[in-house]
């Protein structure tokens, strides 16, 4: 592919404390950089459960040509999650961020990313998303290939 129709030439990620340093990084990037493109998947997450800020900067290079930068922006909690989802995906040979593997494992993981996020928002977690997460953690582990822990 040629550098002109790259999308975008080059990225990073800054992951931050709380939603708040997030919302307050934002506001400065717009200030001083309007982005080209924002997609906010934490307004309205992947159907995976992913949750981040990506935002899309343009930069001139020393030729004066625009180039377009990706910013994601994540709480240590999406970081969190978002690295969690890439190990099991590995450990279970699934592109499970790219949506592909067995469908109880996909749900338990988009479950696991609700919940955590109404935890980082100071919610509880509803006692209907606590239910849902029991029945597909036990839906989930034949795939993970691990045995439930037994109270003791």
């Amino acid at each position: 592919m040629q550098l002109a129709r790259m999308q975008d030439i080059g990225g990073c990620r800054a992951v931050l404390a709380s939603l708040d340093e997030l919302r307050a990084v934002e506001r400065r990037l717009r200030k001083n950089r309007p982005p080209a493109r924002v997609s906010d998947y934490i307004r309205a997450p992947r159907t995976s459960g992913y949750r981040a800020l990506h935002l899309v900067v343009m930069y001139e290079d020393r030729d004066q040509i625009e180039r377009a930068v990706e910013v994601q922006l994540r709480t240590q909690v999406m970081h969190d999650w978002a690295f969690s989802i890439e190990q099991v995906g590995g450990r279970i040979g699934d592109e499970l961020k790219s949506g592909i593997g067995p469908a109880p494992v996909l749900d338990f993981l988009r479950a696991v990313a609700e919940a955590m996020a109404a935890e980082e928002g100071g919610e509880m977690i509803p006692r209907r998303l606590r239910a849902e997460l029991a029945e597909l953690r036990s839906r989930a582990l034949p795939f993970l290939g691990t045995e439930p822990r037994r109270e003791s």
